[in-house]
């Protein structure tokens, strides 16, 4: 059932769903209005690294800048394999064995 009053102010009549309508227009623009306003003040937010974590960060860029794989080194082992000289500590390679073991 629509509500409907008339003769007001010359205004023509404005039934309920018309003023939904109305309504979620106004909120819609009153959310867009809150929102800049929040995000002006997350702007304006600002963070300080201490002196720890400004050398953290320092030597994190420095470990991201690195090859993932030396090549030097594998081309020295691939060499050292190759022409006969690369010598495998069995002692050492089966104390390794064992402590990894330990880990599980």
């Amino acid at each position: 059932m629509a509500i409907q009053f008339t003769g007001l102010s010359g205004q023509s009549p404005v039934n309920k769903s018309e003023r939904s309508l109305k309504d979620d227009a106004l909120n819609s623009t009153a959310d867009k209005t809150n929102v800049k306003q929040n995000s002006n003040t997350m702007a304006e937010d600002t963070v300080k690294l201490s002196g720890a974590a400004q050398i953290l960060q320092n030597q994190q860029a420095k470990m991201n800048s690195l090859p993932d794989i030396d090549m030097d080194k594998v081309e020295q082992i691939k060499n050292a394999i190759a022409s006969g000289e690369y010598k495998i500590d069995t002692q050492k390679l089966a104390s390794n064995m064992a402590s990894m073991d330990s880990l599980f």
